[in-house]
């Protein structure tokens, strides 16, 4: 549905005073505060047809207005532009960034902190992390007759160490032959692709198993390894002044649900992706927004980047901040790792 430009422009002007007071907005304080040439009564007529074709709402306590999903999805899809961060803000961004030491545990804190603090919302950033993680080499090391410790080490030269069980006896001198052709066989492939057509009654087979199991618990810890800041931003929020709801995103946000509340299959390859309100998948981000980006190397070991908040998010400064960033990170990575 086409708006008329006066429309238009009274929706920007809701969603504007909106972000910034947190107040229900009437028509007598819109002509009021930016001094429009319209009547409160002209105002209000159209209001109300935005508020019949969905754009903005009415709360029962209230003679005001308040933007709704479908405001705020129109606003940033067709009223917003191409926000972009003044210089002087890339400027100091940059900088915090250049004193980045080569621990990755650091800078990903920094980049969180530094997130949370240009947006005043809560920041989450994940460390880089393969698609689907795949073989580089493994090692067997006999234990007793029948056990052996399998040493894996992924793409993401990461090392996970399992017992396997045999189900007969296999001498080292076996272990190592079978090692070596796996480890040059398996070089490259993921979970699914090590266990297709892959006879469990061999050794090779439980080893395919053991290593499958491994590679897809690595999978699914995209997001074990993430940094959260700015709680006290959400706290200062008015949406989550009580005490449930904050405990709500909380628990949405904890290490265990991350990859609920911001499934891997949202972040994009290239661009940003704003999620607002009931478009989350999951029902305690329902009063929610989330702007996302992914960083990362060309090598495909992605991460992402992301803000979180309540849905009257400042989404200009939100997207261009995090499309900042994630470019930056891009360059942080490849200078220190690549």
């Amino acid at each position: 549905m086409t708006l008329t430009e006066r429309r238009t422009a009274i929706l920007r002007l809701i969603i504007s005073d909106y972000v910034q007071t947190a107040q229900p907005v009437g028509s007598e304080a819109l002509v009021a505060r930016h001094r429009l040439e319209l009547s409160s009564a002209t105002i209000r007529n159209e209001m109300a047809r935005l508020e019949e074709d969905g754009y903005i709402s009415h709360p029962h306590t209230s003679a005001g207005r308040v933007p709704s999903d479908k405001g705020y999805r129109h606003f940033v899809q067709t009223l917003m532009g191409e926000p972009d961060l003044p210089g002087e803000e890339k400027l100091r961004i940059l900088h915090q960034f250049h004193q980045a030491t080569s621990e990755m545990a650091e800078w990903l804190q920094l980049a969180a902190s530094v997130l949370s603090h240009s947006v005043r919302n809560l920041a989450v950033v994940t460390a880089p992390h393969a698609g689907h993680t795949k073989v580089k080499h493994l090692e067997l090391v006999g234990l007793h007759e029948r056990t052996a410790l399998l040493v894996l080490v992924t793409d993401a030269v990461k090392v996970r160490q399992q017992v396997v069980a045999f189900p007969e006896t296999v001498a080292q001198p076996e272990l190592t032959r079978l090692a070596n052709r796996l480890s040059e066989g398996w070089a490259g492939l993921s979970a699914a692709e090590i266990t297709q057509g892959a006879d469990l009654a061999t050794p090779e087979g439980t080893v395919a198993a053991v290593v499958a199991e491994m590679l897809a618990e690595e999978d699914t810890a995209a997001y074990a390894d993430s940094h959260v800041e700015g709680l006290r931003n959400m706290l200062q929020q008015p949406e989550f002044s009580r005490s449930e709801k904050f405990l709500d995103l909380m628990e949405a946000v904890d290490e265990r649900n991350l990859a609920k509340a911001i499934p891997p299959e949202t972040v994009a390859e290239d661009g940003v992706t704003v999620i607002i309100g009931a478009e989350n998948p999951n029902d305690q981000m329902r009063e929610c927004s989330i702007v996302i980006s992914s960083y990362g190397t060309p090598e495909g070991h992605k991460g992402a980047i992301a803000v979180l908040g309540p849905t009257r998010m400042h989404y200009p400064r939100a997207i261009a901040t995090v499309r900042y960033m994630g470019d930056v990170m891009t360059e942080v990575l490849a200078r220190l790792y690549g």
